[in-house]
């Protein structure tokens, strides 16, 4: 009975260990994010910038709302 517990126990944990937890990117915890420096499909340089979650200008829900309303009725009130 034993000798078939070890090896059990054995996969679990090799099973277990395997599992990678992290979810791609790094964070802190106030949301920001590193975005490293690349070079797109021009060859053009994009430097390395931290990235937030949320958004630090102060007219940040005045322009989420003008956002909304425009794509909600951009077919409503134009000619066809």
């Amino acid at each position: 009975m034993k000798n078939i517990f070890i090896p059990i126990i054995f996969c679990l944990f090799i099973l277990s260990s395997s599992c990678d937890s992290s979810n791609g990117y790094d964070e802190n915890s106030s949301g920001a994010v590193y975005v490293k420096p690349s070079v797109d499909y021009r060859g053009r340089y994009r430097k390395g910038h931290v990235r937030f979650k949320v958004s630090t200008k102060k007219d940040a829900i005045k322009s989420q709302a003008r956002s909304r309303y425009y794509y909600h009725t951009r077919g409503k009130y134009r000619k066809h």
